[in-house]
């Protein structure tokens, strides 16, 4: 993500979550603060609209996508920004979500700060699904990093993006101090057994993940797991040239994700949502059987967060995104 992006980001969502009114009625809420929420399903519908002109006029934009995709993907924008509309004016609707899909989290349909949460991430569905379309799918993925060959000044800013989110998120300086957000976040210092129990996962993980590319090999043409493999093959390139930098950047995306999603939105949304949530994030995956491997990981992961806590699960996921690198690094001296 480019740095004006980034902060932009960052600085709009720091505004939502100062001016949402910690109180539940409606005469209380800044307009500033409607204007501003309103203003995302806009802008998901920008984003549609930026994938038409992108099919439209190519040679302009310098993107190589089909008109049917970008139709597709559009129609696909507006419906996402009509849910967000209507999240955000239909109490009822909201009241939907808590009894059926958020059921399993505190998600509570007349805080504003949680409506603000549910229209973040639609908009971050949306503005993935962008991503994805924009850079031509899974092979433009892997074209485009192995021309940028992206190093830790890449990954630390994203990884910079999920962490401020989730403390900005939770409300920290706003309604939190320090050891509330931390406790929030599920943040604590770790024991022994919840080391051990991370680690423990994040091998169940890995070799789940394995099993599962094993029988998608199987079941599936060479055709359709190419683009994943030469993906994945382009991540290792980029981040695998020693086992250091291959470490830091397993930290910063499992610590950061895990901050994010298993610290700051899964107590409200509940572990299946934010499972789905942390699946549709990995853009890599999209439209392959590899995203349903990706939800169940995340899964695990979610466990850990409710059983024990958020360091425990973010020790599970520095081990999984770890592990490849370090099997990758043995092939590699024994052959």
């Amino acid at each position: 993500m480019p740095a004006l992006e980034l902060i932009i980001g960052i600085f709009y969502l720091a505004l939502l979550v100062f001016l949402a009114p910690t109180s539940r009625t409606k005469d209380e809420q800044s307009p500033w603060f409607h204007v501003m929420i309103i203003g995302l399903p806009v802008l998901m519908i920008f984003l549609g609209t930026n994938v038409l002109l992108a099919a439209v006029a190519p040679s302009q934009l310098n993107y190589n996508i089909t008109r049917v995709e970008a139709m597709a993907y559009a129609i696909f924008a507006v419906i996402f920004a009509g849910i967000a509309w209507y999240v955000i004016h239909k109490r009822s609707l909201r009241g939907w979500l808590s009894r059926f899909l958020f059921r399993g989290g505190s998600y509570d349909p007349d805080r504003p700060i949680h409506t603000v949460a549910v229209v973040v991430a639609l908009f971050m569905i949306v503005y993935t699904g962008a991503s994805y379309i924009l850079l031509g799918g899974l092979d433009g993925i892997a074209e485009a990093l192995a021309e940028s060959q992206p190093g830790l000044v890449d990954i630390g800013s994203v990884a910079l993006r999920f962490v401020v989110a989730a403390f900005i998120g939770v409300g920290i300086f706003l309604y939190r101090d320090i050891n509330t957000t931390l406790d929030r976040l599920g943040l604590s210092q770790p024991t022994l057994k919840q080391i051990m129990l991370g680690l423990g996962v994040g091998f169940v993980a890995f070799g789940l993940m394995v099993i599962a590319s094993i029988v998608w090999t199987m079941l599936s043409s060479p055709e359709s797991i190419s683009s994943v493999n030469d993906t994945s093959t382009q991540l290792i390139a980029a981040y695998g040239d020693t086992l250091l930098m291959a470490f830091l950047f397993a930290f910063l995306s499992g610590f950061s994700e895990e901050l994010l999603f298993r610290g700051a939105v899964q107590p409200v949304f509940g572990l299946v949502p934010t499972s789905v949530l942390f699946a549709l994030m990995h853009v890599q995956y999209w439209f392959t059987p590899a995203i349903l491997i990706i939800f169940l990981v995340g899964m695990l992961f979610a466990w850990l967060r409710r059983r024990y806590s958020t360091t425990a699960a973010i020790t599970a996921h520095v081990l999984y995104n770890f592990l490849p690198f370090i099997l990758i690094n043995v092939l590699n001296t024994t052959v």
